[in-house]
């Protein structure tokens, strides 16, 4: 998920393969620069949830990546994200292959799944921002939207944490008017109704930030 340049093929098939990203969703091919990203199939509302941490997405260690051989260190850079709590995640889906925007549709508070921030047209790209990934490295961008970065920054992270809590805000109150085909997922499904009403008790995308030294203090080496 850490780079903005062409993706590894899935082992899942684009026509209806096994995905716990939102069903409504397919892999495509977005161009030779970007590679591989995630389309809506259909239109989806705001305030649904388009990803959840599931048990077979892997969750390894610091110490669980440095036992593991040097030669799958690149995949990991390519397609994991760091919690704050310092584990990677290595989604088993689609969602390792979405791709970033400077205006993400996608945008996780601070718990273990991505709402849609805005409502998503059929055949537009499901985009997150590479931003809140814990990133050890800067990242060029390639996103082309009129407010492009140019640069994907570690620091962005708590420059625009509250850009991105005000965003979620709005979309979390529409989430029990919406089909969420996702919810038996989200580990957090009991506060949802509490979070729609009091939107100002959703937990800050900053729970998910985790200190950059340590992220490059645990990032592989080749």
């Amino acid at each position: 998920m850490h780079e903005t340049a062409r993706r590894m093929p899935s082992a899942c098939s684009t026509k209806g393969g096994p995905r716990m990203l939102h069903p409504k969703t397919r892999l495509a091919w977005i161009s030779d620069e970007v590679g591989y990203g995630v389309l809506a199939t259909e239109d989806i509302p705001c305030g649904t949830i388009l990803w959840a941490l599931d048990p077979l997405d892997r969750v390894l260690s610091p110490a669980d990546v440095k036992r593991l051989d040097p030669a799958l260190w690149p995949i990991l850079e390519t397609y994991t994200y760091v919690t704050g709590r310092g584990d990677r995640i290595l989604c088993w889906d689609h969602g390792r292959f979405m791709n970033h925007s400077c205006e993400p549709v996608s945008l996780s508070p601070g718990v273990d799944f991505e709402l849609a921030v805005r409502d998503i047209r059929a055949g537009e790209e499901i985009t997150c921002d590479y931003g809140s990934l814990n990133l050890e490295q800067d990242l060029s961008c390639l996103c082309g939207s009129p407010y492009c970065r140019k640069v994907i920054r570690a620091s962005d992270f708590e420059e625009l944490a509250h850009s991105w809590d005000a965003r979620l805000r709005d979309a979390v109150v529409r989430t029990l008017g919406v089909e969420q085909p996702l919810l038996p997922f989200v580990k957090d499904a009991e506060h949802l109704a509490r979070w729609a009403e009091h939107p100002d008790e959703l937990p800050s995308a900053m729970r998910h930030r985790y200190p950059i030294r340590d992220v490059i203090a645990a990032a592989p080496r080749r």
